[in-house]
């Protein structure tokens, strides 16, 4: 009986050693074929932009092409979907995001995949990082003056966003249940009709990347950027400060992109692709992909996004649940 459970285990460890010799083998030996890159926008949208910038330096440090295959649709749900079922060999991995892999649970009572549970995170790519922007017809020229002057005048200030749920409007609801600010909702189909009624003044405020045409509506005066919502000052709006410098702790509210692979994709895969996604993040052609969509690099470790997604999860919950949303059937 000893003699035979002594074989047991002795065979058990040979097996472990050889699966351990195994994948180590294969490990070192990859990648070994193409890599195809899941993106959740149309081509020219900004996940497709970082995305491709990204593209080049990283099939460089890899040795094999990544080819982007974009897969819009459904709020970003067909692409996920396609990379929760694809095979965990480090042969797909894909572009997503805070809207994608934290709110989308909150506004579908079912979805084809968990965000948490069928993704590995490879590392944060970057900060899709916007301000806060008020009308020069509004009397503030600081965060501040802005909540004083919402206060003191109910019902007066209205913003826009591109409707309930979307990132802009549970920003400026967190920032009301943070400062008790009194900004009125109005909701539009897209953000294109809602810069336009603040051009003209018929809303008076709204959050929004600097880029495109509110810059140019900021070079006019027609539009005063008041604070950055990220971590740390934007390239575009070196003179304005964020949340934090105004006195609002913990206020980045900035849309995270990352890069992810299906659960399951052996740990030494994802360490070499945070590798060389960190390292591709700094090159030339991927710091004018940054520059040109007003995204902030901000790599992290694996390990760094997980504990990301599971602090921002609580924090969005709250904000949408406060706002009344139902999750759709």
């Amino acid at each position: 009986m000893k003699a035979s459970r002594r074989q047991r285990r002795l065979a058990r460890l040979l097996a472990a050693s050889a699966l351990v010799a195994c994948t180590s083998a294969w490990a070192q030996s990859y990648p070994s074929k193409p890599i195809r890159w899941i993106v959740t926008s149309t081509p020219g949208g900004a996940f497709d932009l970082i995305s491709r910038a990204l593209v080049g330096p990283m099939s460089a440090g890899l040795g094999q092409s990544l080819v982007i295959d974009n897969r819009p649709g459904a709020g970003g749900i067909v692409g996920l979907e396609s990379v929760a079922r694809a095979a965990p060999d480090g042969y797909t991995v894909l572009t997503s995001g805070l809207s994608q892999i934290v709110l989308e649970r909150f506004f579908h009572e079912k979805l084809p995949y968990d965000p948490q549970r069928d993704f590995a995170p490879i590392g944060t790519i970057g900060e899709l990082a916007f301000a806060l922007h008020v009308h020069t017809s509004v009397p503030v020229r600081t965060l501040k003056e802005l909540v004083d002057y919402s206060r003191a005048n109910p019902g007066k200030l209205y913003y826009g966003s591109a409707g309930i749920g979307h990132s802009f409007n549970l920003a400026t609801e967190m920032l009301k249940q943070r400062t008790g600010a009194d900004l009125t909702h109005v909701p539009y189909k897209g953000t294109a009709p809602g810069l336009k009624d603040l051009f003209a003044g018929r809303i008076q405020v709204m959050f929004y990347p600097p880029s495109g045409q509110i810059l140019s509506q900021i070079r006019a005066g027609v539009i005063r950027p008041l604070a950055a919502a990220s971590h740390r000052r934007l390239p575009a709006l070196p003179d304005v400060p964020t949340f934090q410098e105004e006195g609002i702790d913990s206020y980045n509210v900035a849309t995270w992109v990352g890069l992810f692979a299906p659960a399951g994709t052996p740990k030494d895969v994802v360490a070499r692709l945070n590798r060389e996604l960190n390292r591709a993040s700094s090159s030339p052609e991927a710091q004018k992909g940054y520059e040109a969509i007003s995204m902030l690099p901000n790599t992290s470790t694996p390990e760094e996004l997980v504990q990301r997604i599971s602090r921002d999860t609580p924090m969005w919950g709250a904000v949408i649940k406060s706002l009344g949303i139902k999750p759709e059937k």
